[in-house]
């Protein structure tokens, strides 16, 4: 796997313009953050705490998880880095979050991204599935405040 941010100066021509951002980041210790969400306020105003936040980098936004789940491989296929967070919510069109996560996880560079999961979902069955994988406690209800992004981010 090709990791360009531990390959030196010789490849740096060879860069995509995504692949020089995440070194960016990377080098600047900053954290590169996914959100996938279809509720575009909701995609606005994460994107507007986000940048507010100093540790934040490069921040990605998918409609859908299918389509967040076709980039994420691509990037895994090619060898590129993973993002470090991914913001997840649960009721989506064409693939809702449950199954973005349960085909995500099959991914083979998944192992240090922290998934949170950002729902308006009141329902208990949305609740006892975070449980029984893990994630109830990155289980978030929507909006999110600057103060609690802050507080996941700086961690």
């Amino acid at each position: 796997m090709w990791r360009p941010w531990e390959d030196g100066l010789r490849w740096r021509a060879k860069w995509t313009g995504e692949q020089l951002l995440v070194y960016i980041c990377r080098m600047k210790n900053k954290t590169e953050v996914c959100l996938i969400e279809d509720d575009m306020i909701q995609v606005f105003l994460t994107k507007k705490f986000l940048g507010k936040i100093e540790r934040v980098g490069k921040v990605t936004d998918f409609q859908n998880g299918k389509v967040a789940y076709d980039a994420l491989k691509q990037r895994a296929d090619a060898g590129e880095p993973m993002p470090d967070i991914i913001f997840l919510d649960l009721n989506m069109p064409v693939w809702d979050g449950w199954e973005f996560y349960d085909a995500f996880l099959k991914l083979p560079e998944n192992g240090s991204v922290v998934v949170y999961i950002l729902t308006s979902s009141l329902d208990h069955s949305d609740i006892s599935k975070a449980e029984e994988l893990g994630l109830r406690e990155r289980y978030y209800s929507k909006p999110l405040s600057l103060a609690q992004l802050k507080s996941i981010i700086e961690g």
